[in-house]
């Protein structure tokens, strides 16, 4: 885990590996806060950020097949290994 220095006035520097993961750039905002023992920083806008459930849509294309017979295959296998 890395380490970083408080400096005089309370400024620290973010190490740049965890400040290009985290896309945050020269006067970007962030918030912080303290509970339990544990300081947490956060890009301001990001945080509770409401996502449109549309977003998801298509995320698991392919993943029982290709074809509407390779899914009815797929799940006629998985209704089949259920104990009735």
């Amino acid at each position: 885990m890395p380490k970083i220095r408080v400096r005089q006035k309370n400024q620290i520097t973010i190490p740049l590996r965890i400040a290009e993961e985290a896309d945050i750039k020269p006067d970007d905002v962030l918030e912080i806060s303290y509970v339990n023992g544990v300081v947490t920083l956060v890009p301001a806008g990001r945080k509770g950020k409401k996502r449109s459930v549309m977003e998801y849509a298509g995320i698991a294309k392919g993943t029982w097949g290709k074809t509407t017979g390779d899914i009815e295959e797929e799940l006629k296998k998985d209704r089949d290994s259920w104990e009735r």
